[in-house]
């Protein structure tokens, strides 16, 4: 016959039963979570920069941090790159193939002009590249923006490590609906591939590819739904002045002194240690840029750059219009990024305007991609993906693959 429990010892079994649970969980749970980060990628920096600056084709797209500077800077201190590009994530379509020489892809690591220098400095701290392109953003130059340019800013640094945080994500993500029960158990049944690190990378493909540039791969192949689908987001942001696209106010005539000084300042710091610099302000779409022009007066900020760097002394290139190069919406992933083919234009008009970047630039894989690949905003490579550019945004963008598509493309 049980004897009845009384109060205490009732409380005194729950609390050794939850005890056992809380004892199984860091017994088996904890060393598991650990096992998917590490078979995920997710938080594998070492592992991935080490396959990248030996030339192996990864692609790194983590899902546990996307403050990935700490990665882009190991990889330029890894490679050692002779031209390396900087700036926003609006110069990371500039991919090796398109160079004769090592090459790595900084960009994304630069949000304003003060984190530019700190960036810079980092770089030159590890290693002097010959050449840097330098991809320069519009509200850069405004104080609605970064009040202060000359202000010392450290680089953002990563946070790919095993901290707290991050082994609650991979049991967040499964409860959110973000990976599947199969994802959560893909430790056990060995489906993780070992060409992708991060399980954005796992999933879909995206990521940063073996020279630091990305890949939209997802929405590209119309494996998921664009975030600026038909740029409804940056329209957004040009019609109604918020985020990126701030108006100047009405006393304000063009981009801010303080601010083009400290570019300029720069500029001339990486000149005066001989590196070749070549700079270019970055495209828009035409859509948005239609509706810029709408408030020109507004955007004076831009339309006004190129002529005060020039009166700075800094030969630069302005590719706000897109059509200057040929391209035009199809070519773009959303309202204010370029895809691969408009950054293989860029590099074709600064290489014309620029005769010092012919030794670095491959002009003949330029001239192939932009005749075979108009229109499209990846140039396939099957390494990638097999599935083929669609037309992602609906505008109607016709995106034959060519018949025979030279294959120098993906070399």
């Amino acid at each position: 016959m049980l004897t009845p429990m009384t109060n205490t010892s009732y409380i005194e079994r729950y609390f050794k039963v939850l005890l056992l649970l809380a004892t199984v969980s860091l017994v088996l749970v904890l060393p598991y979570t650990c096992l998917w980060l590490h078979q995920s990628g997710d938080v594998a920096v070492e592992r991935v920069v080490a396959a990248q600056a030996a030339g192996e084709f990864v692609v790194f797209g983590s899902g546990v941090s996307q403050d990935f500077v700490d990665y882009k800077l190991r990889l330029y201190e890894a490679v050692k790159p002779e031209i390396a590009t900087v700036g926003s994530s609006r110069v990371m379509q500039f991919r090796a193939s398109s160079f004769r020489r090592t090459f790595v892809n900084v960009g994304g690591v630069a949000g304003n002009l003060a984190v530019l220098r700190s960036t810079l400095n980092a770089m030159l701290a590890v290693h002097k590249p010959k050449a840097v392109i330098l991809g320069l953003d519009f509200w850069w130059f405004m104080p609605q923006w970064h009040t202060d340019p000359f202000k010392e800013e450290p680089t953002t640094s990563g946070s790919y490590n095993y901290g707290f945080e991050n082994l609650k994500k991979p049991w967040t993500w499964l409860f959110e609906g973000k990976i599947s029960p199969a994802e959560i158990v893909a430790p056990l049944l060995g489906i993780f591939r070992k060409t992708r690190y991060g399980i954005m990378a796992q999933q879909t493909d995206d990521g940063f590819g073996p020279d630091g540039s990305w890949y939209y791969t997802a929405e590209i192949t119309g494996r998921s739904r664009p975030f600026d689908y038909r740029f409804e987001d940056t329209l957004k942001q040009a019609r109604y002045g918020i985020k990126s696209f701030y108006r100047a106010r009405p006393d304000q005539e063009g981009p801010n002194l303080e601010h083009l000084d400290a570019f300029a300042e720069i500029y001339c710091r990486l000149r005066a240690r001989g590196i070749a610099t070549f700079v270019f302000i970055a495209p828009l779409s035409e859509r948005v840029l239609n509706v810029m022009h709408q408030s020109k007066q507004g955007y004076s900020h831009l339309f006004a750059l190129r002529n005060a760097l020039l009166e700075r002394g800094i030969d630069v290139l302005d590719f706000t219009d897109p059509r200057s190069l040929g391209s035009d919406d199809c070519e773009f992933v959303d309202g204010f990024h370029g895809g691969e083919v408009t950054y293989d234009r860029i590099l074709r008009a600064m290489a014309d305007r620029w005769p010092a970047l012919l030794s670095y630039v491959n002009m003949e894989r330029l001239d192939v991609v932009i005749r075979d690949w108009k229109g499209h905003a990846l140039v396939a490579d099957e390494r990638l993906t097999g599935s083929p550019e669609t037309d992602f945004m609906h505008w109607g963008c016709p995106k034959q693959r060519p018949v025979n598509p030279d294959r120098k493309c993906t070399e």
